[in-house]
C-alpha cells in the first residue's frame, strides 16, 4: 500500500492596499473566524500568490523593485472551502466592511506574482464598474 502524504493548506487572507479605517474591522473578522491575516507588503509583491499563500513547493524570491499596482483593496483567500469563503463574505457583508476587491487562490492563478494579480484583478474590478455605470446611464 503506498502512503499518500497531504499537506495541509493554511486558512489565510493575504490583504494588500486595505484602507486604514477598514483594516482593524476586516482583521477582527478574520481573527472570529481564526483566518490568518497577511499583509502583503510593497516588497513582497514580486512573490508568487502560492508562497505568500504558504503553498507547499513554493520558495522565495528577490524583493519587489517596480512600480506597485494602483488598488482599492485586495482581499485573496487561501485555503478555504466554499463554505468558509461564504462565512466570512457574510460577515463582512453583515458589518458592512467594504473590500472592493476579493478573490480567491486558484490552480492558474498561484504561481502568478502577486503584483500580476493585482493587477488583474484590478483590470477586471474596473471593466465591472464601467458595465455597471452604462447599465445605469441607460
Amino acid at each position: 500500500m503506498k502512503a499518500r502524504i497531504v499537506t495541509e493548506i493554511p486558512e489565510r487572507a493575504l490583504l494588500f492596499s486595505i484602507k486604514e479605517t477598514v483594516r482593524p474591522q476586516l482583521e477582527a473578522v478574520l481573527e472570529e473566524l481564526s483566518v490568518e491575516a497577511r499583509t502583503v507588503e510593497r516588497h513582497e509583491l514580486g512573490q508568487d500568490v502560492g508562497y505568500l499563500a504558504g503553498f507547499h513547493g513554493f520558495e522565495k524570491k528577490p524583493d519587489f523593485t517596480g512600480t506597485p499596482p494602483e488598488s482599492e483593496g485586495v482581499l485573496c483567500m487561501c485555503g478555504m472551502s466554499g463554505r468558509r469563503m461564504d462565512r466570512l463574505l457574510k460577515a463582512l457583508q453583515e458589518r458592512q466592511i467594504e473590500v472592493p476587491i476579493k478573490a480567491a487562490v486558484t490552480a492558474a492563478n498561484q504561481r502568478w506574482s502577486f503584483a500580476a494579480l493585482a493587477e488583474e484583478l484590478n483590470r477586471e474590478h474596473r471593466a465591472v464598474l464601467k458595465q455597471k455605470q452604462a447599465r445605469r446611464s441607460k
